[in-house]
Parts: C-alpha cells; sequence; structure tokens
C-alpha cells in the first residue's frame, strides 16, 4: 500500500467543521459543514466515462484508408447512378458493424467496472449516525464502519475495536491487516473483522480505488500483426489505385473509339464503371471481413466465461500466449466458511456449562467476523442476558472470547 505521504487527496481547502467535541467524542459534520463542503466540492463524485468515447469506437471503424477507397468507388458508381453496383459495399458495411458493436458492447460493460459498490455508507453526522448515498459523502465525515463493510473513501481511523481490514483488492495481500487510531485506510478495501471509524482524507476520484478503476478503463491500442498486415496491403494498393484507373480507363475508352468518340456517345461512364470495379477486385474485402467475424466470434467465446474484450484485435494477442499466471491471494474467489462442527477441547463430559449459547452470542454479534458468524448456523439462540466482558476476534491471535457470569468461552 501506497505510503500517506503518495496517497491522492483533494486539492481543494476543506472548510472548518466540527469533528471532536471538547469532552473527545466524535460527533461527525454539522449541517452546515456539510452543506459548505457541498458547495466547495468536496464531495464524493465520480467519473463513469471511459476514455474511448462511442464517436472514437465509430472513427475508428469509419475512417480508414480502406473504407475510404471503397466509399470514393460507391460514391463514384452513385454520381453515375449505377445502384445495382454497390453491392460490393455490403461487405464493407458488415465489416464496419460488426467490429463497431463488438467493441460498443465490451465499452459499455467497461463502464460498469467499479472497484466500489454503491450501497449506503454510515456516516456520523451532529453526533447522530445517518445513512446517506456515497455520492453524499463528504470530506471530513466521520465513516462508521462494521464487520462486511467496504470503505467507501480514503481516511484516517479514529476509532478502532479490533479492527480488521481486507486490502486484497487493492495489495493483493490477502491476510488482514490490524488498523488502530492514527493508520491510514484506503476505498476498496473491506472490513473484515471489528468495528470504528475514519474521517474522510480523500475521496471521488483522488480515491485509491477510483485511480485504480480509471486504469482499468483506459484504453490502450493493442498491436495486431494481421491488422497491420491488412493495413500495408491497402497501403500498398492505394499507391498503386491511381495508374491501374488511369491504365483501365484508357484502355477502356480507346476500345470504345477513343476519348472524344467515348465522350460523344456516353460510353465513358461504363469505362469509369470498369475502373472502379478493377479498384475494388484489388480490394481485399473478404479477407477483411473473415478476419473481422473471426476475432468477433472469438471475443464472443470469451464474453461467455465472464472476459471482457475492450477491442477486438485483443483476441489475436491473446491466442499467442503460452502461459498465464495468477497470484492465488483471494481475490479470484469468493470467501466463505461453514460450521461443520463443533467439539469441546477437553471432551463433552468436561465441557464448561453454557457453552453453546456462548457460541450463539457469538455467532449472533453484529460485529463478528466470518468465522464467528458462522457459528449462527447451528448455534442459533443466543443467551438472554449481555456478556459481562468480550474479547473481538483478532487475526493476529486467532481467537475471540465473551465471558458470562459463571464462565467464559473462546471460539
Amino acid at each position: 500500500m501506497a505510503p500517506p505521504e503518495d496517497r491522492p487527496r483533494s486539492d481543494a481547502p476543506s472548510p472548518a467543521g466540527p469533528l471532536p467535541s471538547p469532552a473527545g467524542e466524535l460527533t461527525g459534520l454539522d449541517a452546515a459543514a456539510v452543506a459548505a463542503r457541498q458547495a466547495a466540492g468536496l464531495v464524493n463524485t465520480l467519473d463513469r466515462r471511459t476514455s474511448r468515447p462511442v464517436w472514437q469506437i465509430a472513427r475508428s471503424h469509419l475512417f480508414t484508408v480502406f473504407n475510404l477507397i471503397l466509399g470514393l468507388c460507391g460514391a463514384t458508381l452513385v454520381v453515375l447512378g449505377r445502384w445495382l453496383d454497390l453491392m460490393f459495399l455490403a461487405a464493407a458495411a458488415a465489416n464496419i458493424a460488426i467490429g463497431f458493436a463488438q467493441e460498443l458492447q465490451a465499452k459499455r460493460r467497461l463502464d460498469r467496472l467499479a472497484v466500489l459498490d454503491r450501497s449506503p455508507v454510515r456516516v456520523l453526522r451532529a453526533g447522530a449516525p445517518a445513512e446517506v448515498p456515497p455520492d453524499q459523502v463528504v470530506m471530513d465525515d466521520v465513516v462508521l464502519l462494521r464487520r462486511g463493510d467496504q470503505i467507501p473513501v480514503d481516511g484516517t481511523v479514529l476509532r478502532a475495536e479490533e479492527l480488521d481490514v481486507d486490502e486484497s483488492m487493492l495489495t493483493g495481500e490477502s491476510a488482514p491487516v490490524s488498523k488502530a487510531a492514527g493508520a491510514e485506510v484506503s476505498s476498496g478495501s473491506s472490513v473484515v473483522a471489528g468495528h470504528g471509524s475514519i474521517r474522510v482524507t480523500a475521496l471521488g476520484a483522488g480515491s485509491r480505488a477510483e485511480r485504480l478503476t480509471a486504469q482499468a478503463r483506459r484504453f490502450t491500442q493493442v498491436t495486431s500483426e494481421l491488422r497491420e498486415a491488412l493495413a500495408r496491403v491497402v497501403r500498398w494498393i492505394s499507391v498503386a489505385i491511381v495508374p491501374m484507373i488511369a491504365v483501365v480507363l484508357n484502355g477502356q475508352l480507346q476500345a470504345a473509339g477513343g476519348w472524344g468518340a467515348a465522350f460523344a456517345s456516353g460510353a465513358w461512364r461504363d469505362a469509369l464503371v470498369a475502373a472502379v470495379a478493377s479498384v475494388t477486385i484489388m480490394v481485399p474485402q473478404g479477407l477483411a471481413l473473415l478476419t473481422t467475424v473471426s476475432f468477433a466470434v472469438a471475443a464472443l467465446r470469451l464474453a461467455r466465461g465472464q472476459v471482457l474484450v475492450e477491442e477486438l484485435a485483443a483476441v489475436e494477442v491473446l491466442a499467442r500466449v503460452d502461459v498465464l499466471c495468477f497470484d492465488k491471494t483471494g481475490t479470484l474467489t469468493e470467501g466463505g466458511i461453514h460450521l461443520e462442527d463443533a467439539v469441546p477441547v477437553h471432551g463433552p463430559a468436561v465441557a464448561t456449562p453454557g457453552w453453546e449459547r456462548a457460541l450463539a452470542w457469538i455467532g449472533a454479534d453484529p460485529d463478528a467476523n466470518p468465522t464467528a458468524a458462522a457459528l449462527a448456523e447451528r448455534f442459533s439462540t443466543p443467551p438472554d442476558r449481555a456478556p459481562s466482558r468480550v474479547v473481538p476476534f483478532s487475526s493476529a491471535r486467532r481467537w475471540s472470547a465473551v465471558q458470562f457470569d459463571g464462565g467464559t468461552a473462546d471460539g
């Protein structure tokens, strides 16, 4: 995780607002402080646009040398009124439509890509907890955290009660990290144990999770040998096209009796159509369409496996991969724990009376970690009285405890 001085923060000055009370208890921001920060733009607004808009995708498929040559040929036939001879444009139109539709679908999926969920955020406002939408969190807000919450903003820990945070989404490290007062936490991480509160220090596009999301959405042109080969062929054709048209057009006009006779009789129209036909034959339309269709079919098959193909040519690059390495850190799997059995350490005969009720209380605790919460599957009736002492679970010591009058149960 980046050191605090490298963490993204807002450059705008933060209006003054009450945080701790003179007695040392957190009160959060009052309505006036929240309004001042909203007016200053210090809110958790997110930019969901990708770096490749629709018009840019359309331009990449429309404005190519390949389409320019065919477009000029088609425009010539339209001027001559030879509509039935425009069938050669069907392959070019299909090539454009398939590529544009596939990459537009990938863009829409990429727009929905986000490290952060959009669940309501519990904040402390004027001394009272409240749930607000993520885009209404402001700078210096006090965010209340409990087990299972995803941290929506970057912040500094104010209070921590055995607070353990899973930062695998950001750092790749699956082991929970204990956080104490004064520690920095990053958006995108999740609370796996304990509870606490943080003060917002960076939000919106300046938070760490949004910076990672922006990097994931950034479009990068891939290098495709097939596409570059087709581009070279079209460039060679564009160089030879002018003399080719001149040779074919002159031959057709001479066959019609010469330039003067051809223009007098109108035979120049057929000669020009023949010249256009010679150009369209030179352009490898079928090869370009076959390449696009092959890429599109491969992208659809990858999409069934939840693989996002942002650009069709990326399929060719993936086909050259021999070994794909993954670092198993818990980010590729869904964590879940189920209780199989509970056995007293010294056997049932010497078990402490009431241990089932103690385990039931641990499982019913709203701040229980996933391991403790799994106890609720079997021990579903918690005690009707509050414990005299509770030791929350810690990943460092790997145990928790609850004490009632007359006994203690460890978990």
